[in-house]
């Protein structure tokens, strides 16, 4: 059984919450180092001073993983861009029959992922791309396999986002586990969190409304869960949700996490809206200090309950994925070769290889390490 840790009691956070107290925040805070935060608490710590819940979650994630910080050498490997469901919020996807729309085959994904493994040692391939209805079970089924092969097995697959999942079930004719449970088979070994955005049906209705529910999302990941397959979560914000919406959106996950408890790690973005169809509501990004602030409440509100929180640097950049680490990140994600999704909205990527990390962890002051595909590491970890 797991020991339980008094958040409120850890070294330095008695004068912080003296500080939330006098400015009047005391109360959320408190809740959420309790394990019991409202959509209420979580707003207010959205409304508190940045120094405030950066200082306690960067508490919080010292006890947790002390100055430790994990990456994982992975290739983003985008099968297609051919995508039905049409997101405002996405630059990435074609429609069927574009031009500029392609779709890798099967031989050629295999051979890339094994150039990668051979040159690089991946660890990992986030295997994902649009939902194309034409693409039948068998692909995924043949380049999973193909994959695991190829690379002797030390490749792990994080595939397939929930959209993808629940739409590859329903034109294979199968239920969500049937269809897990062949994907498993071939090879997978668990499955990321894209697609949650905010876990709003107001918010999914304005910004993918062919896309299902909030409910449907975290039911297909119930499920995932318990198959015994680890996945992860994600939370894209800045565009048209409200400060309750954020909230209830971490909430959810945590309450998904206490049920199965195999949601290995959290990942926040803005929202990027150059060449989006969204970009005439919502024309600039919000500014860093929302990353800082989103990973911090995060780690407030999940605690130890969901161990990794990543730096966010995708869309944030380097640099302030480095100050995240401050404010309660404790692992930076990965190597993201060949990311093509987010080049798409106009953000230039760097190609960043295991010392550039290490560099760049240990310039903000933290101890960087490689991990594999379940956060365990791989080197030894002072």
């Amino acid at each position: 059984m797991m020991k339980m840790v008094d958040f409120a009691s850890l070294p330095g956070m008695d004068p912080i919450l003296k500080s939330a107290d006098e400015l009047g925040f005391g109360d959320a805070i408190a809740h959420a180092l309790s394990g019991k935060a409202s959509i209420k608490d979580v707003v207010e710590l959205y409304r508190a001073p940045l120094w405030l819940v950066g200082a306690a979650a960067r508490a919080v994630t010292d006890s947790v993983s002390g100055r430790r910080v994990g990456f994982i050498v992975n290739v983003i490997f985008n099968y297609t861009n051919v995508c039905v469901i049409g997101c405002k919020f996405c630059a990435f996807y074609r429609k069927p029959g574009s031009p500029d729309s392609y779709r890798i085959a099967v031989r050629d994904a295999v051979a890339s992922i094994k150039d990668y493994w051979e040159r690089y040692g991946i660890r990992q391939v986030l295997f994902q791309g649009g939902v194309d209805p034409s693409i039948p079970l068998e692909y995924y089924e043949e380049a999973f396999k193909g994959i695991k092969e190829a690379t002797r097995g030390e490749v792990a697959i994080h595939g397939l986002s929930v959209v993808e999942i629940e739409w590859l079930a329903k034109t294979s004719g199968l239920s969500i586990k049937e269809l897990v449970s062949r994907l498993r088979e071939a090879g997978l070994d668990s499955v990321p969190g894209g697609g949650a955005e905010i876990l709003s049906d107001r918010v999914r209705r304005l910004v993918s409304p062919i896309k299902s529910t909030a409910g449907t999302w975290l039911d297909v990941m119930d499920q995932v869960m318990e198959m015994g397959i680890p996945i992860s979560a994600t939370m894209v914000y800045g565009h048209v949700e409200t400060l309750e919406e954020r909230a209830e959106h971490l909430l959810k996950l945590l309450d998904l996490q206490r049920r199965r408890g195999l949601i290995m790690a959290f990942t926040a973005w803005n929202f990027e809206p150059e060449n989006t169809e969204l970009a005439s509501e919502v024309p600039y990004p919000v500014g860093g200090t929302e990353l800082l602030r989103t990973v911090a409440i995060a780690r407030l509100v999940f605690r130890d309950e969901l161990k990794w929180i990543q730096a966010g640097w995708l869309t944030a950049g380097t640099r302030l994925g480095q100050v995240s680490l401050d404010y309660g990140a404790n692992d930076w994600g990965g190597t993201l070769y060949e990311e093509r999704v987010m080049p798409a909205a106009g953000v230039p990527l760097p190609h960043l290889a295991r010392e550039f990390i290490k560099k760049t962890i240990a310039g903000a002051g933290y101890v960087g390490y490689e991990r594999d595909n379940w956060y365990r590491p791989l080197e030894p970890v002072n």
